[in-house]
């Protein structure tokens, strides 16, 4: 049975690269992580796309906060699902602190929508025990996304065993229902990645803005 392929397109893409791509992909088990400038315009002319946010802000009610976007506004658009936590929003010029982390998953959820979680090996720091509460209340409305920071951008995988193990893990300690892989996934991996039996899914980066690549991605995806 087919998996989840979430593709973060971070801060790349036009409009006629997003046309491109909803216009040529029918898959129901696909979900595109788009800027937000993108959004609305899927949302009113493909609308039967699945569309996820990268990020929403701390603040659910309107307000000064001047650049900022909440969940609430993300979910009118039809928005299903945002991501939450990703290493470039914890690191560099961002502040996706546990403390942060916690209220975006909770606006996320209390708007309807399924919060993408992006862990790495110290997932610990980032999941305090209030977190861990919110997760086991809302186990159907998270999806827990393992990402190593040695596999990010470079290529380099751990073992198909090592993955699975990891995900079994993380369902096993925060109640979640479903755990997906990201880094480095490609369409030469990500078949072993998905034939695992604890791998629900997978989180595609760079190689989500290839059409060819990405159309090869979701033809395993529909073997597996």
């Amino acid at each position: 049975m087919p998996k989840l392929v979430i593709c973060n397109w971070k801060m790349n893409g036009d409009i006629d690269l997003v046309s491109q791509f909803v216009e040529k992909i029918d898959d129901k088990n696909v979900v595109i992580a788009l800027p937000n400038v993108f959004i609305a315009y899927v949302r009113c002319k493909f609308a039967k796309f699945k569309v996820s946010a990268q990020d929403c802000s701390i603040h659910d009610n309107t307000g000064p906060y001047t650049g900022e976007i909440s969940a609430k506004m993300l979910s009118t658009l039809g928005v299903e699902y945002v991501i939450i936590g990703h290493s470039e929003r914890r690191k560099n010029f961002f502040t996706d602190s546990a403390e942060n982390v916690y209220n975006k998953i909770h606006n996320v959820v209390k708007n309807g929508m399924i919060a993408v979680l992006c862990v790495d090996d110290n997932y610990e720091t980032l999941i305090d025990e209030k977190t861990k509460g919110l997760l086991k209340d809302n186990v159907k409305q998270v999806i827990l996304a393992y990402e190593p920071m040695q596999s990010i951008g470079t290529g380099v995988v751990p073992k198909t065993s090592e993955i699975s193990q990891t995900l079994l893990k993380l369902k096993e300690k925060y109640f979640v229902q479903k755990t997906i892989y990201g880094g480095s996934v490609n369409s030469s991996n990500v078949n072993n990645i998905l034939a695992e039996r604890d791998v629900d899914g997978v989180l595609v980066g760079g190689a989500s803005l290839n059409l060819p690549e990405l159309q090869s991605i979701l033809q395993c995806n529909n073997m597996v």
